[in-house]
């Protein structure tokens, strides 16, 4: 009972769904109950209207043929083979007090005398009652009802019929297995559900144990990778020292030792730093406050920053400033990383020919477009469906020797989105690729 009280604390909903099991069945059960006696009772009515009808129509033609019993047979059989509903069609006279039969459905009960309380309450009251009786199991509305003579208007018999309710009892319960059925549908519906609903509990508390662990393993990264830093920081800062002393004395073999230690260390550290900035974007911990700012400016700051670097591989970086000076909102810092890892790329893919970045403004649209051009190796088109994935890189033979985390265009894309930004890729292998930034023009 502790641990039911328990998980009923822990998971409230599922009182939802126990009042739900009780509650619809019994809406869906008093509903059907209330239509079933509803139509019951109209079928009733009906029927019972129609019995009387019945007879006020037999009274028709009735009083001049109580004379003559082998006419009103053959009428009874016409009239019973009409309308097979009617039966104990009988024509009844009063004899010394007694009802005689005179002519019936049933031959054999013609000249029987009988004694019935709804014949002499009819007789004694002058006009037609009306009751149900059960013959062998089927329900029937049974008529009677006195014949007058037109000529002196005095009772001279009864007419009496039984009207069958076996059709509409027929049609009422087929109605209640079919109630009967939605209700069992119903209930095993609800059942399902409050299945699926105490499944979706245990997936409620998977989620918030992955939530926790997803929460702890950033949490380490951003500890581990701040911790690692430091240790990479002064390895480097060692290596630049031990090249100013020591790197006259070396040999051209040990001089490249020394550089590709330098390399490895940088490598190292760029990981890093990508990783601490993945775990600054998933826990939300980076500043992206938008400011109205000139693009222009900051493409400018990151060719000054790569533009060695280009010209080490001889490569020509190209851009040709806008004399209509345009601004977008944006994060500046945010929106420099973003350019400094596409140019960055772009030189690091191209081996020979120029990187050129290009701005474009849609003043219809109101957008802003920088685009980063190479005449690089190119993307395929199957590698450039996971390009913006994280840790994902291009294998093929050129790439091999390139160093990368890939990690970089995942950020890119990341940031851009956030700063309600969009980034789009056209490559093709062998020709070079386009990266292009669309942001809104600020007013």
């Amino acid at each position: 009972m502790f641990k039911f009280l328990k998980f009923i604390k822990t998971y409230p909903g599922i009182l939802y769904s126990l009042f739900l099991i009780i509650f619809i069945p019994l809406v869906f059960y008093l509903v059907t109950l209330f239509s079933v006696n509803a139509f019951q009772k109209n079928i009733n009515s009906v029927l019972q209207t129609k019995a009387i009808l019945a007879e006020n129509i037999i009274n028709v033609f009735t009083p001049g043929l109580l004379s003559q019993p082998n006419i009103l047979e053959r009428k009874i059989e016409q009239i019973t083979k009409e309308n097979p509903e009617i039966k104990k069609l009988r024509f009844i006279k009063q004899e010394n007090g007694e009802f005689k039969i005179i002519a019936s459905q049933d031959p054999k009960e013609i000249g029987a005398f009988i004694s019935d309380p709804s014949l002499a309450i009819s007789w004694s009251q002058g006009q037609a009652t009306a009751k149900k009786i059960k013959i062998n199991g089927t329900r029937f509305w049974r008529v009677d009802k006195p014949i007058f003579d037109p000529q002196t208007g005095k009772k001279i018999g009864i007419v009496s019929l039984a009207l069958s309710l076996e059709q509409s009892d027929l049609l009422i319960t087929r109605l209640i297995h079919i109630s009967y059925a939605i209700v069992i549908i119903a209930n095993v519906l609800i059942l399902f559900l409050i299945l699926q609903h105490t499944r979706l509990f245990s997936y409620v508390a998977l989620y918030k144990k992955l939530q926790e662990v997803d929460r702890m393993k950033d949490e380490f990264i951003r500890m581990a990778t701040h911790e690692l830093r430091s240790p990479i920081i002064n390895i480097r800062g060692y290596i630049e020292v031990l090249s100013e002393k020591i790197e006259p004395s070396l040999d051209e073999e040990e001089k490249e030792y020394l550089r590709r230690i330098d390399i490895s260390a940088k490598n190292l550290g760029n990981l890093i730093d990508d990783i601490l900035q993945v775990s600054r974007i998933q826990q939300g911990r980076l500043d992206i406050t938008p400011k109205r700012i000139q693009p222009e400016t900051v493409i400018k700051e990151v060719i000054k920053e790569l533009e060695l670097k280009a010209q080490k591989k001889g490569l020509k970086l190209v851009f040709q400033p806008r004399e209509e000076p345009l601004y977008i909102m944006a994060n500046p810092n945010r929106l420099r990383e973003i350019i400094f890892n596409l140019v960055n790329n772009a030189i690091k893919y191209t081996p020979k020919g120029w990187v050129k970045i290009e701005t474009q403004a849609d003043k219809i649209r109101k957008k802003y477009h920088i685009s980063v051009v190479d005449t690089g190796i190119g993307i395929s088109a199957q590698a450039q469906t996971k390009l913006f994935q994280k840790f994902y890189r291009v294998r093929t033979r050129e790439t091999a020797d390139i160093p990368g985390t890939g990690l970089g265009l995942w950020i890119s894309k990341e940031l851009c989105q956030k700063m309600g930004g969009q980034i789009f890729l056209e490559s093709m292998e062998g020709k070079g690729s386009k990266f292009t930034l669309i942001f809104p023009l600020a007013s």
